[in-house]
């Protein structure tokens, strides 16, 4: 798969760059720290984490659409997300362990991670997706929609919202009451991120998760989880993961 061999070089590359996060992802790699982490809050075993991690690319239909999509994706100037990643996996495992019923994210671009998150629902046979993003030309290939990735066969449970998540989430939030896992992976300045964290935090029930891509850009997802004093945060693969308590 050439989109594979491709961000498998982006991903030498940068650890050549940074060897002490290329050096601590090994070792997390090697001893399961990610798996046993999203099984501690999720209540799941190692194991089940590990079945779920390797559902998407086992699925035929996903699969084969996952290989249909990487044309489209080569074609792009700026690097959206990668197909196969563990980025996009530890959201998806998250929700197959939870089984949550309202799901809300920010930030649709092609869509691959909301089809990796409504794959998930598909297979629980329950729950909904509720996206909110701009439809930035930006980030689509020619002529594609925002949430093109997604496949027909998947979208029955899916809401998107198109508009700024500043105008829409409030609104959204209020109407949905409670939501049982939240997603951010929209404008990644720190006043951006920690104001969708403070907003969708109190809406998130107790127990549940909040992501947050590239957290590592800034201190964001950081402050925010020593500001709620939850114990049970990290970051894994540049995905920041907590679980709110009853702090």
């Amino acid at each position: 798969m050439k989109w594979l061999m491709q961000n498998v070089r982006q991903r030498a590359a940068f650890a050549a760059k940074n060897p002490g996060y290329a050096l601590g992802a090994a070792l997390r790699e090697l001893t399961l720290a990610d798996e046993r982490f999203l099984a501690k809050i999720t209540g799941a075993s190692v194991e089940a984490i590990r079945g779920y991690l390797d559902e998407p690319i086992s699925s035929p239909a996903f699969s084969r659409h996952l290989r249909e999509a990487e044309q489209n994706f080569r074609e792009l100037k700026i690097m959206s997300a990668d197909l196969y990643a563990k980025k996009v996996l530890f959201p998806y495992a998250a929700v197959r362990a939870l089984k949550p019923q309202v799901v809300v994210e920010t930030g649709i671009a092609n869509g691959v991670s909301s089809a990796y998150i409504l794959l998930a629902l598909h297979r629980n046979q329950r729950g909904t997706l509720h996206s909110v993003g701009l439809p930035d030309p930006a980030y689509l290939p020619e002529g594609k929609e925002a949430g093109w990735f997604v496949p027909k066969w998947l979208r029955k449970p899916w809401q998107v919202h198109l508009g700024d998540a500043k105008e829409i989430l409030p609104s959204l939030l209020k109407e949905l009451g409670r939501i049982d896992i939240f997603l951010h992976d929209s404008l990644h300045t720190y006043e951006h991120m920690l104001w969708e964290f403070e907003i969708a935090y109190p809406f998130l029930r107790l127990g549940e998760l909040l992501f947050a891509d590239d957290a590592l850009w800034n201190s964001a997802f950081e402050d925010f989880a020593r500001k709620v004093g939850t114990p049970e945060a990290r970051i894994l693969h540049g995905v920041g993961v907590l679980r709110k308590n009853g702090a």
